[in-house]
């Protein structure tokens, strides 16, 4: 499955966390009906907000990319569109923020996920927040880490039992 977790401006900063949430939790709640057990859930997200050219911020990144690793998304694809080559301005401010915000932050998520995966599921999970409803929890190393009791492993394929 594939939830569009798009940011409108217009939505209000305080609404952001909850809107991609309940986006990926519908999403999550309808593959667990696939034929063969979980579907993968892959959510789209954009460098920007919805039609806008304003680049996400570090809080609505982790709303978006960080509350789909909290909550076990297969994956995360970033979705654009040319207005990000139009000028060669455009093309600097992109790689600025590539750079500066966003590269060091999936970095950040995927070092996260990748620890935990390894240190609570033995390389053959991905770790899913305990307690979905408990924003706090995520995925990240270093200040604003969840702690590792707030997650739980979600077993690939082939594993089973409580650390895979």
């Amino acid at each position: 499955l594939y939830p569009s977790i798009y940011l409108p401006l217009a939505l209000p900063p305080a609404l952001r966390r909850r809107f991609v949430h309940h986006r990926l939790r519908e999403a999550l709640r309808v593959a667990a009906f696939g034929a063969r057990g979980l579907l993968p859930v892959i959510a789209y997200s954009r460098l920007s907000f919805r039609r806008s050219a304003r680049f996400l911020p570090p809080a609505d990144l982790v709303h978006t990319i960080g509350e789909s690793a909290a909550l076990g998304a297969a994956g995360l694809v970033l979705w654009g569109d040319m207005s990000y080559s139009r000028s060669a301005e455009s093309c600097a401010s992109l790689r600025h923020y590539l750079m500066s915000t966003l590269g060091p932050y999936v970095a950040n998520v995927t070092a996260a996920a990748r620890e935990c995966s390894y240190g609570q599921c033995h390389g053959h999970g991905r770790c899913v927040r305990r307690r979905p409803h408990d924003l706090g929890s995520l995925l990240h190393l270093g200040p604003g880490a969840g702690p590792p009791a707030a997650f739980r492993c979600h077993c690939y394929r082939g594993w089973a039992g409580e650390g895979c």
